[in-house]
């Protein structure tokens, strides 16, 4: 992604970047691996080691709020639970963070028990932080909005998804009125997205929000059809109750939706590559059998 974002764009970051200006002093910037519409960069000076995440515009259409972000790193940060914010840019083009040290996860850390509690009793930890007061999550909208984009290239296949629409909003209906208390929620747990360096941190925050805190597991398993079987251990670790499996399980075929409408519309617009069509069919897949999926690699997620 790094070629399609502006230079100008990357210099007036590095700028804000802690002893980067220092001519003295020796720099590095070197591109991090990513998601597809923003660009990322591992920025070392005399005064440190930092993380320079620049926006793409393709973010507002994942439903991203740069001010919700902000403001949910920042809590998340004071709790040891994200790595601190460094700078930001009012105009919300680009984040600067401290660079974390550590081990990020791969996809087999997901299915293993051990890792998934440890994942569980960290989500329990930014679950309990004070609930600030930041723009709603519209799930639903997103949902619509991806619709939409379908529809305009694939008039006969958005009316197919008008059944899945309406199940979700049943689903998000259910969720609301059960009385779970809002929370925190990081709201893009893939692997990428995790790193141990003595305890865990989690990154990229552009997705949090606050809402039912069993949409944070229920995007886990949604991505990762090997953890589904440990769900019950996630509920248990997170400090959530049993009772939740069932709303758990509703939830995870709602972000398998989401995920499946933004890679139908991806598809649609930029023509079916292998890679995409794959990513595709695994998650039209698992939305035709909710039950299908307790086996398998992580499912793919919306791009970065």
């Amino acid at each position: 992604m790094t070629g399609t974002l502006p230079e100008e764009l990357r210099e007036r970051a590095l700028a804000r970047v802690p002893g980067w200006a220092e001519a003295t002093q020796p720099h590095a910037c070197v591109p991090l691996s990513g998601g597809t519409s923003n660009a990322a960069y591992r920025v070392r000076t005399g005064a440190g080691d930092f993380v320079l995440r620049l926006h793409g515009a393709q973010s507002a259409l994942l439903g991203v709020n740069r001010e919700n972000e902000l403001v949910l790193h920042e809590i998340a940060a004071r709790a040891g639970i994200a790595p601190a914010l460094v700078a930001t840019d009012p105009a919300g083009e680009f984040l600067i963070a401290q660079y974390v040290p550590g081990s990020t996860w791969t996809a087999a850390h997901m299915a293993d028990p051990s890792c998934l509690a440890h994942l569980g009793r960290t989500l329990g930890e930014l679950h309990a932080l004070p609930v600030p007061t930041v723009a709603a999550y519209e799930p639903g909208r997103l949902l619509r909005v991806h619709a939409q984009r379908i529809a305009g290239l694939d008039g006969a296949g958005a009316a197919r998804l008008a059944p899945w629409l309406q199940q979700a909003e049943r689903i998000l209906d259910r969720c609301a009125r059960a009385g779970r208390r809002p929370a925190i929620i990081h709201n893009d747990l893939h692997h990428s997205n995790i790193v141990e360096a003595g305890r865990l941190y989690l990154i990229d925050w552009e997705y949090a929000t606050v809402a039912d805190p069993v949409f944070d597991l229920a995007c886990l398993l949604a991505y990762y059809p090997a953890a589904v079987k440990h769900a019950e251990l996630l509920l248990d670790t997170a400090g959530l109750t049993r009772s939740a499996l069932g709303a758990l399980e509703e939830a995870t075929w709602l972000y398998v939706l989401l995920s499946y409408l933004w890679y139908r519309a991806l598809a649609l617009q930029s023509g079916p590559s292998a890679a995409a069509q794959a990513q595709e069919q695994a998650l039209l897949q698992r939305l035709l059998d909710t039950r299908s999926s307790t086996a398998g690699a992580a499912a793919p997620r919306p791009a970065d």
